[in-house]
């Protein structure tokens, strides 16, 4: 079966499921809705037989970084920021790659959700034992929940770290790290 054929069938089931515009490194792309990310999961796993959990990541689309995050590099222009653009907006999108090793194929999903203190998607730990780390990462470096979860706890910051580091709106406060 193909990616499309895939598409097709799971969005009988999840009509929210849509082939994404951009795709990322030309992987098949598709947007999930939050609440539909684990099903649309299990599903991948148990019928079409996407064994594998090769990425977790995410990105904060909100616009320039705050200048009061880690030092600049000298190369940069004190003062200067990133002009916002025109792809800004007051989301996180949580980014995800599958594969189904048996039948060599690889899928992106792509999940907005709201940019909020309390933002967070379904944990996929259970159907993808690699969630446990990689959603872990996320978490500590851009404070996004993994509902479900059993060990959401930072695995690359002090537990006394203050923010998490790549929210674009990030101040680094100085510690005994520094």
């Amino acid at each position: 079966m193909t990616t499309e054929e895939i598409l097709a069938n799971l969005q009988t089931s999840f009509p929210g499921l849509a082939k994404a515009e951009l795709p990322i490194k030309n992987y098949p792309t598709w947007t999930v809705p939050a609440q539909s990310l684990r099903v649309v999961c299990e599903r991948l796993r148990s019928k079409f037989s996407f064994d594998y959990l090769d990425v977790v990541t995410a990105t904060d689309w909100s616009g320039p970084a705050s200048p009061k995050g880690y030092p600049r590099s000298p190369a940069v222009t004190p003062g200067a920021t990133p002009a916002a653009g025109a792809l800004a907006r007051d989301v996180f999108e949580v980014v995800y790659i599958v594969s189904s090793l048996s039948a060599g194929l690889r899928i992106c999903l792509r999940c907005e959700i709201p940019r909020t203190e309390g933002a967070s998607v379904p944990s996929l730990y259970g159907i993808f034992m690699a969630a446990d780390w990689q959603e872990r990462e996320v978490y500590d470096m851009f404070g996004i929940k993994f509902e479900g979860h059993p060990n959401l706890i930072r695995i690359l910051t002090p537990e006394t770290q203050q923010g998490y580091p790549l929210r674009k709106d990030y101040e680094h406060i100085p510690d005994k790290f520094d």
